[in-house]
């Protein structure tokens, strides 16, 4: 038993640097798909599934690895995930029993994979947790080793993005009436590796800033510098509102907390902060320099990123404006169908199935949809992890930790407003991962 215990857990560090491989290969399936029809990724899901949720290999291998995440914590017999568990199947359960009532019809296909894709992430924190604390390594270097695969998965996604840019080929972030524009590379989705870009970055960062003056050599240097470089990159190639705001937020944030300390007599940091916003100025004209070699004019990183925010420019001077998203008018209808349905729906909501469209604002999604009582047993892990370490973290204050409140404090702020985070098995992977390595920063390894 427990050689096949750490087996699995083997198992899972490799997961870890496999996922961003898993979204490239995905992209590209989709890239393939697609383009014999001369299209956009934006037509996948008209090709495939009229609309509906479709199934990707991507998809396919990670509910299989749900199902190995499900065997291991059986394995351990973890109480705390199980009854973790429990509720939220019920919650599954008695939302499409409402959706029934109301509808006279349930779709089950539906309902089942918007559903296995909330329980995959909650599942993510479950195992990752226990990882952990089944680890043979001290807390210092196992928090070590989390960064190194952290610095590794960041490199991975960002290369996935910056060689289709440098050789002019894979998906452009926008593609609607104001032209094509933007980067995100064989991504399918834009918003999902934006959020996996959004929640890692203050991370790489801080461990940057952390590395103890003994050990930080030029090859560390190096290695540690690429990603969060690479990163801030990225985020301006896919030139979102959001990807924007999170790289200057963030970026932002982490000078802020150099300068303080600087000015309480520790000037390691900000020597740090300077060592890579150099680094980034020359990892970028290498990727700019090569683009315009291979591509022409027109195609340098100013050149996209000019275009990103013309086309953001565009869209807000229409009559609304794009500040005003297109997600409150979704949520506005399912609100509609939430108050007309009744009681029933209010405890356990609508039901995903119900509902043609995806209000992609977490919150508000899990409320709508599956009631009340939905609500409660699907967030209680994240609140009550989220809370255990906004308690610890003062006392446990070091840069790592206020890097990991950074991470998560603004992909909070952004599934709430205009992110799809918990549903998703990218960003909401790395989201759940980053919540239980903030548990490990404050909590004791063995009281994980």
């Amino acid at each position: 038993m427990q050689k096949s215990l750490r087996g699995l857990e083997k198992f899972f560090w490799l997961y870890l640097l496999f996922n961003p491989i898993l979204d490239i290969v995905n992209g590209l399936y989709i890239w393939m798909l697609t383009r014999g029809y001369g299209m956009e990724a934006l037509n996948y899901r008209e090709l495939t599934n009229g609309g509906g949720m479709t199934t990707t290999p991507a998809l396919v291998v990670r509910m299989v690895v749900l199902l190995i995440m499900v065997i291991y914590i059986l394995m351990l017999r973890d109480k705390q995930a199980i009854l973790t568990a429990l509720p939220m199947g019920a919650a599954w359960a008695m939302s499409v029993l409402s959706e029934f009532l109301w509808t006279g019809t349930a779709n089950i296909s539906l309902d089942v994979t918007f559903f296995a894709r909330f329980a995959y992430n909650v599942a993510v924190a479950m195992v990752y947790l226990n990882v952990f604390r089944n680890s043979e390594l001290s807390k210092d270097r196992l928090i070590e080793k989390i960064h190194a695969y952290v610095n590794g998965m960041t490199i991975v996604f960002s290369l996935g993005i910056l060689i289709p840019y440098v050789l002019g080929t894979g998906y452009s972030t926008y593609y609607d009436r104001f032209g094509a524009r933007g980067v995100r590379g064989f991504y399918y989705s834009g918003n999902d590796i934006t959020g996996a870009l959004m929640i890692l970055l203050p991370l790489a960062i801080a461990y940057f800033l952390f590395i103890p003056h003994r050990n930080f050599t030029k090859g560390r240097m190096l290695f540690y510098s690429l990603g969060p470089s690479m990163s801030i990159i990225c985020l301006m190639l896919i030139g979102t509102k959001t990807a924007l705001l999170a790289m200057v937020g963030e970026a932002a944030i982490m000078v802020v907390f150099a300068l303080v300390m600087a000015v309480r007599g520790e000037r390691e940091m900000l020597r740090r902060v300077v060592m890579l916003a150099i680094i980034t100025v020359i990892v970028g004209f290498i990727f700019n320099g090569l683009s315009a070699l291979l591509n022409g004019a027109g195609n340098s990183l100013f050149d996209k990123l000019g275009q990103s925010l013309d086309g953001i420019r565009d869209a807000a001077e229409e009559e609304g404006g794009s500040l005003i998203s297109g997600r409150w008018n979704k949520l506005a209808a399912t609100f509609a169908d939430f108050k007309a349905a009744g009681p029933i729906a209010w405890l356990f909501g609508v039901g995903r199935g119900s509902q043609g469209h995806i209000i992609e604002m977490d919150l508000f999604d899990i409320g709508l949809m599956y009631g009340l009582f939905g609500f409660v047993t699907m967030t209680q892990m994240y609140i009550r992890y989220g809370v255990q370490f906004l308690m610890n973290m003062v006392r446990n204050f070091n840069v790592l930790v206020f890097g990991a409140f950074i991470s998560l404090g603004i992909t909070v702020g952004y599934l709430i407003v205009a992110g799809h985070i918990l549903f998703t098995v990218t960003s909401g992977f790395f989201f759940a991962f980053v919540l239980v390595y903030a548990r490990l920063l404050t909590t004791d390894k063995n009281r994980l």
